[in-house]
């Protein structure tokens, strides 16, 4: 779809020029349509790579191997998101605070969830320390030239003001900031 997109901008840069006004508008037309369709695959496709590499992770584990860089900061942007909108225990910020958004009622202090927690065994939340996202960016073995997640990852970290720490190359831990209702 992108090769056919640029295919169609060049035909229309070409009409332009001959004079062919026409013709550049029909090649126009269809470059962006086919530019918006390759956008909509691509982002499909990114969806698809996060959840098969997220499968088996819990919340607090975020991979984003596989994805370009803007789409890993987005990814971790929603991801982050999430977290921070539900209390700690997976418990939604409602009025009641009792059901959860996968339907579980949860206790005060000791949550036990099915859906997503393996076992089906108790979690044990503080409410002082809340736990850290993992986020697997990778140190760029398979990139060309030098690493862009961890530069992109750090980036939207600090311009947002989270808290973090590389604990090691390719693994940075964020804190998420917890909004109080």
């Amino acid at each position: 779809m992108m090769r056919s997109a640029s295919q169609h901008s060049r035909a229309a840069t070409t009409a332009f020029l001959r004079g062919d006004h026409f013709a550049a508008q029909q090649h126009s037309q269809n470059a962006r349509e086919e530019w918006l369709a390759a956008q909509g695959l691509n982002a499909k496709a990114a969806r698809e790579i996060l959840s098969i590499r997220n499968c088996d992770n819990d919340v607090w584990k975020l991979d984003l191997h596989g994805l370009h860089a803007t789409e890993a900061v987005q990814a971790l942007q929603e991801h982050l998101r999430r977290l921070e909108t539900q209390l700690p225990g997976g418990r939604s910020a409602s009025p009641n605070g009792v059901k959860a958004n996968d339907g579980a009622v949860h206790s005060s202090s000791v949550d036990t969830i099915s859906s997503g927690d393996k076992l089906g065994k108790p979690k044990t939340w503080s409410r002082q320390t809340p736990a850290s996202l993992e986020v697997i960016t990778g140190v760029g073995n398979h990139s060309r030239g030098q690493a862009a997640h961890p530069t992109a990852v750090r980036g939207f970290l600090i311009e947002n003001g989270y808290r973090f720490e590389e604990a090691r190359p390719g693994l940075v831990t964020v804190r998420p900031k917890f909004r109080r209702g």
